[in-house]
């Protein structure tokens, strides 16, 4: 008799699966799974070259993490479906139990193990997103363990309370289509608490810092871009015009905020046309557009590209101003964009949107004359907010009494770097070279008459090795 239950769900399982959905929600997966190497490679970019290779490393160390934590009981709380608590989810999903032959009620069309790996991969970069800010001066251990319990405590609370079928966020009707509070304000409120707790970097103040590879964060920002349209577009869980409004408006989003950054960088800080900065206004404007994509029409993303790149340009400023060494921007680009497009969000929803693929719960912004949004909006910015401050805090100061789990690295390793000092490898392990001078001929001829026939330039020996 049970196996003819098994049967009989299995049955009814299959004729509910739409297989277009799960083709694309498979094919966004994917696209966002990009996205992980693309951050490595913006953030190695904008790095120092003695800590590029740790910024890339640690993106996958954290994906990698992060997926094991996701596969226990990430999942579970997140995005169960049978928990009545208003704030996080049971273990119905734990050790991802159950969720081959079933579906999730976020998801009624694909089964909730593709519900499951689809959200896994925004669980896996979010974290990625707040190394930006202690970049060269936070050790990797202490970080992957910061990483799990946060993803545990913050993430995953904030994604039932946003997105739980019971969650109070939920309930409320906030409006965030695709992470704006989940991974935008999280990660841009965690990256504050880090850098206030970890602390500046040595030279902080004393020198401007030099972004190492601006083709790495040319490629990184195309990558990026690339998977946002599917993280984006795939959060209408179904192959239709929802998937590809989103789609359209973080496309549009994006490129607005990438000319309005690069022009106020040319008017406002003297530069020349700059890749990094069309590509940080770029990040800045897909941010913003993550609440709203599948909430507003297309073009508005054109507002929201354009309202990011002033507000976010300027946020970095601000930072500066108040002395908050967030070395990478992770603060202006995706705490103030998330906050920003979730307001937006509230004054832009339009019911031709929000009303498209689904059946109840469906809410617009003022636009709609639906006054009441906005404020929501904004209980939710405050309580996301302050739930990740408090939590962020109170880990980040434990963690780093734990013996062997200090948080910072030591004076000597920030100044020599990450790369060499906690990974042992370095993004160009090349031997430098040189311009011949008449100084350097003088020392060949030394070393041929019975020098210790290794030279040092610039911190490197003829042989390529470091010098400490």
């Amino acid at each position: 008799m049970a196996e003819v239950a098994s049967h009989e769900a299995a049955a009814a399982l299959t004729s509910a699966i739409n297989t277009g959905d799960v083709s694309w929600l498979l094919i966004s997966t994917a696209m966002i799974f990009i996205m992980i190497p693309g951050l490595g490679l913006f953030y190695a970019g904008l790095a120092e070259q003695k800590n590029s290779m740790t910024m890339l490393h640690l993106c996958l160390l954290i994906f990698a993490a992060i997926t094991i934590q996701w596969t226990l009981f990430g999942y579970s709380l997140s995005f169960s479906d049978t928990s009545s608590s208003w704030f996080m989810g049971n273990f119905e999903y734990a050790m991802l139990l159950n969720t081959i032959h079933t579906q999730n009620k976020l998801a009624p069309t694909v089964p909730n193990s593709m519900w499951a790996l689809y959200q896994m991969m925004a669980a896996c970069i979010t974290p990625g997103l707040w190394i930006g800010a202690t970049a060269g001066r936070m050790r990797l251990l202490p970080t992957l363990v910061f990483a799990v319990l946060w993803s545990t405590f913050v993430y995953d609370a904030v994604a039932y309370s946003v997105y739980g079928v019971n969650g109070w966020l939920h309930k409320m009707n906030v409006l965030d289509y695709a992470g704006g509070t989940l991974v935008h304000l999280t990660a841009g409120t965690t990256a504050f608490v880090m850098s206030c707790v970890v602390g500046k970097r040595l030279d902080y103040g004393r020198r401007d810092y030099e972004n190492h590879n601006p083709a790495f964060v040319y490629l990184g920002t195309g990558l990026l871009w690339f998977g946002w349209m599917g993280f984006d577009g795939g959060c209408a869980t179904s192959a239709n015009e929802r998937a590809v409004n989103a789609a359209f408006a973080t496309n549009i989003a994006g490129a607005m905020g990438g000319l309005v950054w690069m022009a106020l960088d040319m008017t406002v800080n003297k530069k020349k046309w700059s890749s990094i900065g069309f590509c940080t206004g770029a990040v800045a404007g897909l941010a913003t557009m993550t609440a709203g994509s599948g909430h507003v029409q297309p073009g508005v993303g054109l507002l929201y590209g354009f309202s990011a790149g002033i507000a976010c340009f300027f946020a970095v400023k601000g930072m500066h101003f108040i002395q908050v060494d967030d070395s990478l921007d992770v603060v202006a680009v995706h705490g103030v964009g998330g906050s920003l497009g979730l307001l937006l969000t509230g004054i832009f929803a339009q019911y031709t949107v929000t009303a498209t693929g689904v059946t109840e719960g469906v809410t617009a912004g003022w636009i709609e004359g639906v006054w009441k949004q906005v404020p929501i909006q904004m209980l939710a910015i405050v309580a996301v907010i302050a739930w990740t401050t408090v939590v962020s805090f109170t880990l980040l100061v434990t963690i780093d009494r734990i013996p062997g789990l200090h948080l910072r690295c030591s004076k000597q390793d920030e100044v020599l770097g990450l790369d060499y000092a906690e990974v042992g490898e370095e993004a160009y392990p090349y031997i430098m070279v040189e311009k011949e001078t008449e100084e350097d001929r003088e020392m060949d001829e030394m070393e041929r008459m019975g020098g210790d026939g290794e030279t040092t330039v610039m911190g490197f020996s003829k042989n390529g090795r470091r010098e400490l």
